[in-house]
């Protein structure tokens, strides 16, 4: 009777340690599976507000559009952040207007206004919202005309750390 006792207890308690080493497993499993996920959608975020700037960049230079003073793109800083916003100045027939594409607290916005006018600060989260990133900053080399576009997002698996993605683009416009 005791040695069924004691082998009943040995077995329970190595029932009880393969249970918990097979959750030990699972969860660790899970937890990896997550931070992966959530490395890849910031990487995907990123990658939307390169394109999406890019894209908004190239409908707007054209070669010869900025001589008419019909569409211009530049770079100004925002009071705000100290950090820089790409505006691209359109005019219509009827009206003219500013776009201005920026970072504020780690979201990518765009916000029509007034000619020479920046944003209010006090809506500057009232902007259209694009995507979530970490940071961007906005480079205008008016040796050659080029726009590079850098945008810092989150890596989980370097604690501390951002990895970037960048673009340069010429204007033909300028």
């Amino acid at each position: 009777m005791k040695s069924s006792l004691v082998e009943l207890i040995m077995v329970m308690t190595l029932l009880v340690l393969f249970g918990v080493t097979i959750f030990t497993l699972m969860y660790s499993g899970a937890d990896t599976q997550d931070r992966i996920m959530r490395d890849k959608n910031t990487q995907i975020d990123a990658r939307i507000a390169v394109s999406y700037i890019n894209v908004k960049l190239r409908q707007n230079d054209a070669m010869n559009k900025g001589v008419d003073n019909q569409t211009k793109i530049g770079v100004q800083p925002i009071s705000l952040t100290g950090r820089n916003a790409i505006v691209i100045r359109e005019r219509t027939i009827d009206y003219e207007y500013d776009t201005w594409i920026y970072e504020y607290e780690g979201k990518l916005y765009e916000m029509l206004t007034d000619p020479d006018n920046e944003p209010n600060p006090d809506n500057w989260d009232m902007g259209f919202y694009i995507v979530d990133v970490g940071a961007m900053e906005t480079v205008f080399n008016k040796d050659d005309g080029t726009i590079t576009n850098t945008v810092y997002y989150s890596n989980t698996n370097d604690l501390g750390n951002f990895d970037k993605i960048s673009t340069t683009i010429r204007l033909r416009s300028y």
